[in-house]
């Protein structure tokens, strides 16, 4: 068990412990997952959530990205901003050289 896996699972144990927030994507085993996940709702924001990443182009090349549901919802909203400001940049462009 990686030690990042024993702190969080030791670190759940205790209703008064607050969590990190974990940034990137987690590296950890699913059996590690599983025990750390064992004691959370599937809400909780701390439950880590695990999804298949299939390269473009490729129908077997594929990997697991593993992150918390709070980084998960960063991330979504991170993504919805910078598409959010591109759209905008494009319509102030549009109106810039309208006639």
């Amino acid at each position: 068990m990686s030690i990042l896996a024993t702190v969080l699972i030791l670190a759940t144990g205790s209703a008064q412990v607050t969590l990190p927030l974990i940034n990137g994507p987690i590296v950890m085993k699913q059996s590690e997952i599983r025990a750390y996940n064992a004691k959370l709702s599937r809400d909780h924001p701390h439950y880590i959530r695990c999804v298949i990443d299939t390269e473009t182009g490729s129908l077997v090349k594929s990997k697991p990205i593993c992150r918390t549901n709070q980084e998960w919802d960063r991330v979504e909203t991170d993504g919805n901003n910078a598409a959010r400001e591109t759209v905008e940049a494009v319509q102030r462009g549009w109106r810039a050289t309208a006639p």
